[in-house]
């Protein structure tokens, strides 16, 4: 375990997925700790895909490759580049075993930092072949709710001004091309029955809070750039935590022909670019 601390904060990592597995600000603990009565996960790296491919696998090059939903950072070993008492630099590269499933060479480092009272997650993904590197990136931190005291439903998801929400549908773990329009609204507020149909998935969403009603208390998320943004709890119980979910790319459509060049929203990174992604977490009291 790596551990990360200034004055008020303390962060904990491991090299399995390069995940972290504690967040806490003056003592609370904020990041979700991974029963698995609920969800044994806390807060994995979803790459080289987002969600989950029609029938686990895709096409590239007239052959078939097989994936399981996220990708496969999430249960792979990174290596610790670099670290100090603020910052940590994970590193996973291909390998004849990722490349059974995804025929490219990459590399990809998160680079955790603690800057005062927020902590920044930032991805950057490297392609150093001769051939465009397709891919999709991004978070599924959970957090405690509730963090603040009270129950769930006092807890709002916040997108800090009032904006044009339409809420991209599912039809299992797959989306269908419809949307469900909310409205101009500022609020969803946090019910269980909100996720019956799974997670809440939005276009361009580029701060979001879990604010504790009661008290204004709230975990910020600040993601600008990404494409989409996903907001999860599991369906149909009683799970006492919520994700906030920053992505690049999402999950294939119910149509999608499997042909990872048609893949939509996919990022298309150049031989010898590097992509760079970054989003970033604190506690507003």
């Amino acid at each position: 375990m790596i551990s990360l601390q200034n004055k008020n904060v303390r962060v904990t990592l491991k090299a399995h997925g390069a995940e972290m597995t504690s967040w806490q600000v003056d003592g609370t603990e904020l990041l979700w700790q991974g029963d698995p009565t609920y969800w044994g996960r806390q807060a994995p790296i979803l790459f080289p895909f987002v969600g989950r491919l029609l029938d686990d696998c895709y096409r590239y090059d007239g052959s078939t490759y097989t994936m399981s939903q996220h990708g496969f950072a999430r249960d792979a070993h990174f290596d610790l580049i670099d670290s100090s008492d603020t910052h940590a630099l994970f590193e996973l590269r291909d390998s004849a075993e990722t490349r059974n499933h995804y025929p490219f060479t990459f590399t990809l480092q998160i680079a955790y930092r603690l800057i005062g009272q927020e902590l920044s997650i930032t991805y950057r993904v490297h392609n150093p072949g001769d051939v465009i590197l397709p891919f999709s990136i991004g978070g599924h931190p959970a957090f405690n709710t509730p963090f603040a005291g009270g129950t769930f439903e006092d807890y709002t998801i916040d997108f800090g001004t009032s904006r044009t929400l339409d809420r991209l549908l599912l039809e299992g773990p797959y989306l269908t091309g419809a949307y469900q329009p909310l409205g101009d609204r500022r609020y969803i507020p946090l019910t269980h029955q909100l996720f019956d149909q799974d997670a809440l998935i939005f276009e361009n969403v580029d701060y979001a809070a879990l604010r504790h009603e009661p008290s204004g208390s709230a975990i910020v998320m600040e993601c600008p750039a990404f494409t989409h943004f996903g907001i999860w709890s599991p369906p149909k119980s009683d799970a006492p935590f919520v994700c906030l979910e920053p992505w690049f790319g999402h999950a294939d459509y119910t149509g999608h022909r499997k042909d990872i060049r048609q893949k939509e929203d996919m990022q298309l990174l150049p031989p010898r670019e590097t992509f760079v992604g970054t989003y970033t977490l604190y506690l507003e009291t």
